[in-house]
């Protein structure tokens, strides 16, 4: 008796230990992405920043926002910030949690149509001829590798467009870590698809177009962009992440307070000026926020437009779009004089594009956090495993074991019996696969901070695994001992590597419902 209460109280402690360890890991789960989605806070003027402030007026529309800012509070949606813009002058503004004013975001690929807008100005500059040029007119005495008559016919126009035919064999959305100048790359990569003729979500192609502004310029990009949009736009320190040769990235890593994300936005209603000066040409503002995209375009991965795409904006009717992975956002709508931006740890990418839907259409699409909505798609995997447990337990005590009291015994008793174990074996295992996910992500995180957030609770999850292998041994011991007065040496021998088997089994499906859940959400 002595010992059965040991164990009883080996089993209890492991399921309080994994109930504290999933009630943790989802109340600190947006933590994780913080320090990815910024880099701190910079001096910030707001009396010198260009904006006319007016948190009290009443403007066109107004209940229609207030509707959606509602919305956005009820759904408890992981913005971190969220500025209106309407009519030139900035009327609601909104900062979470310990975010503020001169917290300095991660653009993500919202720094592309900043890109966009650079190249508007070298072109306005007369430093590029045209999207017609050929980039490789840029390149006059450089040989790059797999050289074809496709790669002759790349124009500034197709890396504009995402329809450069470039495609590295894999999905370049999340533009994979690359060696050196991530411009050398691209222009060294196979150009497999005509020039134009498909459509191609890649962030490290608009490197090629930095690039191609600095050996024009004779600048660095950083001296181009202060002296002919940032500083213009009252944007200073600027922080923008480079690869190995220097060379900033074109496709993402532009750092901005939302207030300066907003600044390209309203650049663009007011057709290229800002505060009475002309930073960009309004012949580029209308070019580029048009779609470019022929009907007949072909999409070879799973990121595509779902309405259109210029030139590193995604356009739709009536607004376009600078947009950046888990929910930046520039919404711009110049026929009704407003900018919308957020900032998020939104990872299921459809948040604000949901949210702004409620001025389009009068309701919000569907949003739910990502991990209830890892729990609902975890559901039929639970299932299945629940059912094929059930079977193999059932046998194992039916056959395995092969007990004379087994024979005394009806199959539908030996039938619970396998049920509650296996049903054990599910649900606490789940935990323990949540705890794994919560795990990697900080491991995964932390390495662009040099550090984790949670080591401890790391540390605590691989100890979990192994008590819990424990655990699901001694509850089926007492399980069956209590049932059918079977022995721990009749059953350990079986047992053991059984729920070992059965644990392994159930991490690696259930990890993988993750992982697909992560990459449709980043395409």
């Amino acid at each position: 008796m002595q010992e059965l209460n040991r164990s009883r109280k080996f089993i209890t402690f492991v399921v309080i230990l994994l109930f504290s360890m999933t009630i943790y890991q989802n109340i600190n789960f947006d933590k994780l992405f913080d320090y990815y989605e910024h880099n701190g806070n910079k001096e910030y003027s707001l009396e010198n920043d260009g904006w006319n402030v007016d948190l009290d007026s009443e403007y066109h529309r107004q209940s229609e926002f207030d509707a959606m800012f509602s919305e956005l509070e009820s759904r408890d949606y992981p913005a971190t910030s969220v500025i209106l813009v309407k009519n030139g002058t900035l009327v609601y503004e909104k900062y979470y949690d310990d975010f503020s004013y001169n917290t300095v975001f991660n653009t993500y690929s919202v720094t592309k149509s900043f890109t966009s807008a650079l190249v508007g100005i070298a072109i306005d500059k007369g430093l590029i001829g045209s999207v017609d040029d050929p980039i490789l007119d840029y390149f006059p005495n450089v040989t790059f590798d797999y050289n074809s008559e496709y790669k002759q016919k790349v124009t500034i126009h197709h890396i504009l467009t995402m329809t450069s035919g470039f495609d590295y064999g894999e999905d370049p959305a999340l533009a994979p870590t690359v060696e050196g100048s991530r411009a050398e790359f691209v222009l060294n990569s196979p150009v497999k698809h005509e020039p134009g003729s498909v459509w191609i979500y890649d962030s490290h192609a608009p490197s090629i177009l930095i690039r191609i502004i600095e050996i024009q310029s004779k600048m660095s990009i950083i001296e181009f962009a202060n002296k002919n949009l940032f500083e213009p736009l009252q944007i200073s320190n600027v922080y923008w992440i480079k690869d190995d040769s220097n060379l900033a990235f074109g496709g993402f890593g532009l750092y901005l307070t939302p207030r300066e994300m907003a600044k390209l936005g309203q650049l663009y209603v007011q057709g290229g000026i800002w505060n009475d000066t002309r930073v960009m040409s309004e012949g580029w503002v209308n070019q580029s926020t048009i779609n470019h995209l022929d009907s007949d375009i072909k999409f070879i991965y799973t990121t595509k437009p779902s309405d259109g795409y210029g030139y590193l904006w995604w356009i739709y009717d009536g607004y376009y779009i600078a947009s950046g992975l888990h929910g930046q956002r520039v919404i711009v709508n110049p026929e009704q004089d407003y900018v919308l931006t957020f900032t998020s740890l939104d990872v299921t990418q459809i948040g604000a594009n949901a949210l702004h839907k409620m001025l389009i259409t009068g309701e919000a699409d569907p949003w739910k956090k990502p991990m209830n909505d890892y729990y609902l798609r975890s559901l039929p995997s639970l299932g299945l495993f629940l059912f094929l447990f059930t079977a193999v337990n059932f046998s194992f005590i039916k056959y395995g074991l092969k007990s004379s009291a087994n024979e005394k015994i009806e199959g539908k008793e030996i039938l619970l019996t396998s049920f509650v174990s296996s049903s054990f074996m599910v649900f606490f295992n789940f935990l323990i696969i949540l705890s794994v996910i919560f795990s990697v992500l900080d491991f995964f995180f932390g390495i662009p901070r040099g550090f984790m957030l949670f080591p401890l609770f790391q540390m605590f999850t691989l100890f979990s695994i192994f008590l819990f292998l424990i655990s699901s041994v001694l509850f089926e011991r007492e399980l069956l001992n209590q049932k059918y007065s079977i022995s721990l040496s009749s059953s350990l021998k079986f047992l053991l590597p059984k729920n070992i088997v059965l644990i392994i089994s159930l991490t690696l499906i259930l990890f993988n419902v993750y992982l697909a859940m992560i990459t449709e959400y980043s395409a």
